[in-house]
């Protein structure tokens, strides 16, 4: 299975539990709009505002929904609607955070950078590095060949590298590439649309849905000359 990993570099600290109980809450869900699931092992429902997340719980968001998940540093993820990502904490003595996004975008926000840590978002296509604080992930749009990925750059930067190319592409602040098919790799580009992503993860600063048309936005992205 192809695998797409972001790594950001980011301050993250869990509890240490004993070997017998279930991994500490090291995140939780901050803010909901619609309706918006989870699963935690054989459980499964509602999830609702404050709700504590440990390892392996999943998230998903209907239609029209969003789902604003807070990490113990501050971090935070923004789910939007349509979309289901796992998330994974850190072991003991680690400071790698992961995300499974099976479908759907993303939005992350990265609180602190400092070395040794890794954030780290995995879809079936690519392997991004993942060198800023925020960006946007948009994974599951069908294509000839496979699924199309979308990566956008707010702050920082993002090298990308596929399973097919060994050579990685690095996009900063403000542009962002498609990976068509989850192969090739596209030039990073500045895009009027991306302007209109809402980054937004505290209701206080206004709306959280990101009603941005990603339908549109894929026609312009594969419209473009990527030479």
């Amino acid at each position: 299975m192809r695998i797409l990993t972001f790594l950001a570099v980011f301050s993250f600290f869990c509890l240490r539990a004993d070997a017998a109980k279930k991994t500490p809450p090291g995140a939780k869900l901050t803010h909901i709009v619609g309706v918006v699931s989870f699963e935690s092992g054989d459980s499964k429902g509602p999830a609702t505002e404050g709700q504590p997340l440990v390892s392996d719980d999943w998230v998903e968001t209907d239609k029209g929904a969003t789902a604003v998940v807070e990490l113990a540093d501050g971090s935070a993820l923004k789910l939007r609607e349509s979309s289901r990502f796992q998330l994974e904490l850190p072991a003991p003595k680690s400071s790698v955070t992961s995300v499974l996004l099976s479908w759907g975008g993303v939005f992350a926000k990265v609180a602190k950078v400092l070395p040794g840590a890794r954030f780290d978002v995995h879809t079936e296509t690519a392997v991004a590095s993942v060198r800023g604080t925020e960006f946007f992930v948009s994974f599951g749009r069908p294509a000839k060949k496979g699924r199309d990925l979308w990566v956008c750059v707010n702050k920082g930067a993002v090298n990308v590298t596929t399973n097919a190319s060994k050579t990685g592409l690095l996009v900063p602040a403000g542009k962002g590439i498609l990976i068509k098919s989850g192969l090739d790799l596209t030039k990073p580009q500045a895009y009027e649309w991306t302007k209109k992503l809402n980054w937004n993860m505290d209701p206080k600063g206004g709306t959280l849905e990101d009603k941005t048309n990603l339908d549109s936005a894929y026609s312009d992205l594969l419209d473009q000359d990527y030479r």
